[in-house]
């Protein structure tokens, strides 16, 4: 993992652009795509969709934690739009939510990072692209990466025509995994090399919550995978 610590670093916090989100709005005049975003989850994902193919909001836990206040907006500075600079952001951003969090708030919190001199031209090859690099980093940790910028395709698991991640401020969100995540770490178009090492991290992460049947489930899927990717299979 690249060092935060070095002159050459590609990515750091903005001084003083840490606030939470009930407190963001002091920032605005300083960092107007923390309203862009804020009035996005306010006016889309904590609410119902008729597209989105399940009853509920499309972000079921992000209503909660707005509610608990542990919902936490930055600023990063870069110092390109590589997918290297994309993905040391991304580490900044890991990094800062494990500083922040508590165990007692770990499950509700989330941190949303935004990039105040990131190109408008470069938003999508920057967000997208740190975003599958760095990914497997996050899982690890037994945390979850979004990707959102305002040209996003992401669909939603119940919808793939549904843009979720379409938000007009570019930015990268962190939480923690948590069981319903399941859905999203062993989707048929991920690598097989890579679905495992997520269905490994979400055992070794989520697995002490699951019922038995869902543990012996899972298991068995990381069986088959394995041995998909023993033989050869390319998904």
């Amino acid at each position: 993992m690249p060092s935060h610590t070095t002159s050459n670093r590609r990515a750091r916090v903005e001084p003083g652009s840490l606030t939470s989100a009930a407190g963001a709005a002091d920032l605005f005049p300083r960092y107007p795509m923390y309203q862009q975003g804020l009035d996005w989850l306010e006016q889309f994902v904590v609410r119902p969709h008729p597209d989105l193919g399940r009853p509920g909001a499309v972000c079921p836990r992000l209503a909660p934690a707005m509610r608990a206040d542990t919902v936490r907006l930055v600023a990063i500075a870069l110092t390109g739009t590589s997918f290297e600079h994309a993905v040391e952001a991304g580490y900044v951003l890991g990094q800062l939510f494990d500083e922040l969090t508590p165990d007692a708030d770990r499950q509700s919190a989330a941190l949303l990072g935004f990039f105040p001199g990131l190109p408008a031209q470069d938003a999508a090859d920057f967000i997208d692209g740190g975003h599958r690099l760095a990914r497997p980093w996050f899982v690890e940790r037994g945390l979850m990466l979004g990707e959102f910028h305002p040209t996003s395709a992401v669909g939603s698991v119940h919808n793939p025509d549904l843009p979720v991640m379409r938000c007009p401020a570019p930015m990268f969100a962190v939480r923690a995994i948590t069981p319903h995540d399941l859905m999203f770490l062993d989707q048929p178009d991920t690598p097989l090399s890579d679905r495992l090492i997520y269905l490994d991290a979400f055992r070794r992460h989520v697995g002490a919550r699951l019922s038995p049947a869902a543990k012996a489930g899972l298991q068995t899927r990381i069986t088959e995978v394995r041995a998909a990717l023993n033989s050869g299979e390319s998904s």
